[in-house]
C-alpha cells in the first residue's frame, strides 16, 4: 500500500512538472515553512484522544499524531502512519468510536528551474484506535462517511468494513 502511495506521489509530481500546475507568482516567493511544537489534543471518546505534536502555520497543517489511551494514561505512535505528512483537525469518528479517519496530506514546494511549484496530494488513513495502526489508506474516497455498522462508505460503495476486524 505504501508503495502505491509513493508511486502516486511521484506520478503527481511528474504530472505537475510536465504539464504545469498552480505556479507561484514570481513576486511572491514562498518562505521556508516553519513547523513548531504545539501539543493539541482532540478527544475521540472516553477511551481515546488524538495528540498532535507539531503545527505548520504556513501550510496550516498539524503533524505527528499519536493515540492517547486515556484510561491507561499511555500515548502511542500510530503504526504504519506517514509521519512526514500533515493533516487538519477534522477527525471523522466511527459510530463505535473504534476507528477514526485522519488526513494524510503531502504538501510542499517542488523547484522547477527558477520557479517553485506548490505540490499537494490529499490522502486519508483509517486508524484502528484499539490496535494503534493504519488499517486502510485511501485517496479517492476521503469524502465518504461512516454508516451505523462502522463501514466507511462513499457514493454507496463500501470502502472499508470495520465490522470484519476482530476486537483486541
Amino acid at each position: 500500500m505504501k508503495v502505491n502511495m509513493l508511486f502516486a506521489s511521484i506520478a503527481l509530481c511528474l504530472a505537475i512538472h510536465c504539464f504545469g500546475g498552480s505556479k507561484i507568482s514570481s513576486d511572491t516567493q514562498p518562505q521556508k515553512s516553519v513547523i513548531q511544537s504545539k501539543d493539541t489534543v482532540v478527544n475521540v471518546s472516553e477511551r481515546f484522544a488524538i495528540l498532535y505534536k507539531k503545527y505548520d502555520k504556513d501550510f496550516k497543517l498539524w503533524y505527528n499524531p499519536y493515540i492517547i489511551r486515556l484510561k491507561e494514561r499511555d500515548t502511542v505512535k500510530i503504526a504504519e502512519f506517514s509521519y512526514e505528512n500533515g493533516g487538519e483537525l477534522d477527525l471523522r469518528i466511527s459510530p463505535s468510536k473504534r476507528f477514526v479517519v485522519l488526513d494524510n496530506i503531502i504538501k510542499g514546494y517542488v523547484e522547477d528551474g527558477d520557479e517553485k511549484i506548490l505540490h499537494e496530494n490529499y490522502l486519508c488513513d483509517i486508524i484502528d484506535l484499539e490496535q494503534s495502526i493504519v488499517v486502510g489508506s485511501i485517496q479517492t474516497h476521503c469524502g465518504g462517511e461512516w454508516d451505523e455498522d462502522d463501514r466507511w462508505v462513499d457514493g454507496g460503495e463500501i470502502i472499508f468494513d470495520g465490522s470484519l476486524l476482530k476486537k483486541k
